[in-house]
């Protein structure tokens, strides 16, 4: 655990984007410290999809990379860590509580602590989460390609999110759990060649971490090697950001410009944070961006 200190830009979680934009930082001579508590939302993962150069990393070898990265700028320090609280102060702006005692002041934070993925409660989906039982089917459909998948209703753009997922296979199975469908939508879902359940999901099974069956509220077993589910983000640690006046969207991410800064002057944010869309290029490019904004913000305070 490191002393009080008062560094040029303190980020807060470890992650892609906070990793980004220290990264970013440090290669710029910025003063940084990097509050990590080593919990990486997409830690469960079978393997990181879709990022250039890192195609099917395994999430906690990614992380190491990184942070052997970073060890590299002498002016990065990182400390293991959870922030407690923010408070605003004067010279400088910011006051930040660390659960082992220690207080860090700084004019200047980027905020990538990322969220939480609010899974649903359902007998076996927890150890399958990230492998077989899924979000985003950009991470893992191309894993279950031409196998036979499930999408688990009783969401927002449960019909959207259904037809995404026929890209990956023509084998395909909604279960309604409460989503109530249009005729339209039910024509549009035949048209694609996905069957439709009017049904919850009571439990999932299969060895390890594998899927091979899931068990409908009505008793019925279906044939499924993967199953995307909805999993609505929720805040870590909500009473950290109240009282900073940062602004929201309708789903209670933080309103960012093109370079991340948010509502209220001196912070930025990148990540899971922003939006609903789990990404982590999405994340390495907004903590890449905030990096640059918060450098010229350093440079135009030097008068």
């Amino acid at each position: 655990m490191i002393e009080d200190s008062s560094p040029e830009v303190a980020v807060i979680g470890g992650g892609a984007a906070g990793s980004s934009a220290a990264l970013v930082l440090g290669r710029a001579r910025a003063g940084v410290l990097l509050v990590d508590a080593g919990r990486p939302s997409n830690t469960p993962s079978t393997g990181i999809g879709g990022l250039l150069g890192h195609d099917g990393a395994i999430p906690a070898d990614f992380y190491r990379r990184a942070a052997g990265e970073l060890a590299a700028y002498p002016t990065v320090a990182r400390t293991a860590a959870t922030v407690t609280a923010i408070h605003g102060d004067e010279g400088p702006r910011w006051r930040l509580e660390l659960d082992g005692g220690a207080t860090v002041r700084t004019d200047r934070l980027v905020l990538a602590m990322g969220m939480r993925y609010d899974v649903p409660a359902i007998d076996g989906i927890e150890p399958r989460w990230g492998a077989s039982v899924f979000h985003c089917p950009f991470c893992h459909g191309w894993e279950h390609r031409d196998q036979p998948m499930a999408v688990l209703g009783g969401a927002p753009g449960t019909v959207d999110r259904t037809l995404l997922l026929r890209r990956w296979t023509e084998r395909l199975t909604l279960v309604t759990a409460g989503t109530v469908l249009t005729g339209a939508e039910r024509d549009r879902l035949a048209g694609a060649g996905v069957h439709i359940v009017d049904a919850g999901v009571a439990s999932v099974d299969g060895p390890g971490r594998e899927l091979r069956s899931v068990t409908l509220t009505d008793g019925t077993v279906l044939d499924v090697r993967g199953l995307l589910v909805p999993a609505p983000h929720q805040h870590r640690a909500p009473a950290l950001l109240d009282g900073l006046g940062l602004a929201t969207t309708e789903t209670g991410h933080l309103v960012i410009d093109a370079l991340g800064a948010t509502s209220v002057a001196g912070i930025w944010a990148a990540g899971d944070l922003t939006g609903p869309l789990a990404n982590v290029a999405r994340a390495i490019a907004e903590g890449s961006m905030c990096g640059i904004a918060v450098t010229r913000d350093l440079v135009a305070a030097q008068g």
